[in-house]
């Protein structure tokens, strides 16, 4: 894991937005390479630079430690992971963190309220494609889509049911020899809910900690009313399209954007993403990209990747019952937001209809 510098120099502070207000306290900022394999960034206002270090230093450290839980790809000494628990699908269960029983816990939760549109036990099924994607990335001439046998036999193996979560015993089973666990729409979001919450408990009244696009925000910066949080254009970069298409006033909660522009590949000039769907085993293609503001992290990320999946009528529907504002550019460039993300949004008005 790389942790950049944190930015606290007088020389830099018009380019990073360094202040100081009332009663002392000014704004810190700092990087990391690595959690989630992403980039993490750390904004707070604190009364000194010690005091905005021990922040970070407790964000970080508890990020790197819930990365290794929830990591699918990798052991580690000493730790019982996802990786671990996929191992002994079939075999045994698996001894294991309270956070990992807690994350699955909200996976479960999350399948049943969007009807399995997003579904942790599909590792068997998001691994194939994994593998096609990283081939036809390294080799785009030769890129090709997994065979439909190959993804219909995984898919006969994506059951929550054969999740088997012993709160009391500490262990998961996966009573299936041939599924595994992959907690990409809500593993994320439970860490950074967990991690920012632990600075929290440390002191930090005002702060904004974004991994990976995945944003949440406490308190007010100094001498203003809310954090501005920009929502990326996913089509930034195309044809002079700006980097943003609107920005959110945040004075808390999370942001969870999901879109395919930032992990895909292409196939005989189609573009593939990385977000697939539970019924078609095929990535979903009706959304260029999906905003859900919700008040707890891990929810956030569950309904952003379910409202990518599903038609705009029925995660609008979705979004309303479970208290989320949301906000779709659908695959034609249409813009289409619930009623409520108009408290946030700077362009709702002139945009958003």
């Amino acid at each position: 894991m790389k942790r950049l510098a944190i930015f606290v120099s007088l020389a830099a502070a018009s380019a990073l937005a360094f202040a100081s207000c009332s009663g002392g306290y000014r704004r810190f900022q700092a990087h990391m390479i690595g959690p989630f394999d992403t980039v993490t960034v750390f904004l707070a206002y604190a009364e000194s630079e010690r005091a905005f270090s021990r922040y970070a230093d407790i964000v970080f450290g508890r990020l790197e430690e819930l990365h290794r839980l929830f990591d699918i790809f990798n052991a580690y000494e000493g730790v019982n992971n996802l990786h671990t628990i996929n191992a002994n699908a079939g075999i045994a269960p698996v001894a294991v963190e309270r956070e990992v029983i807690d994350m699955l816990l909200a996976a479960r939760e999350g399948y049943r309220i969007t009807g399995g549109m997003t579904n942790a036990a599909m590792g068997a099924v998001l691994r194939i494609w994994h593998d096609y994607r990283g081939r036809g990335l390294a080799n785009p001439a030769g890129a090709t889509l997994p065979p439909m046998p190959a993804l219909r036999e995984a898919g006969a193996h994506i059951d929550m049911a054969n999740v088997v979560i012993d709160e009391a015993g500490g262990t998961v089973f996966l009573r299936d020899p041939e599924m595994s666990l992959d907690g990409g729409a809500v593993a994320k979001g439970y860490a950074v809910e967990l991690a920012f919450a632990a600075a929290q408990d440390a002191g930090l009244r005002t702060g904004l900690l974004s991994v990976g696009g995945h944003v949440i925000v406490a308190g007010a910066p100094p001498g203003r009313g809310h954090w501005n949080v920009a929502v990326q254009n996913p089509e930034a970069g195309m044809d002079g399209a700006p980097d943003s298409v609107d920005t959110l006033a945040m004075t808390s909660g999370t942001v969870s954007v999901s879109g395919a522009y930032q992990r895909f590949f292409m196939v005989d000039g189609r573009f593939f993403g990385h977000v697939i769907d539970p019924a078609t085993l095929m990535p979903a293609d009706l959304h260029l990209q999906v905003t859900v503001i919700h008040p707890r992290s891990w929810m956030a990320d569950v309904l952003s990747t379910a409202l990518f999946v599903l038609p705009m009528e029925e995660g609008f529907a979705l979004a309303t019952e479970m208290g989320a504002e949301a906000f779709w550019i659908d695959r034609y460039g249409g813009w289409f937001a619930t009623p409520g993300y108009g408290r946030f949004s700077s362009a709702f008005g002139q945009a958003v209809r």
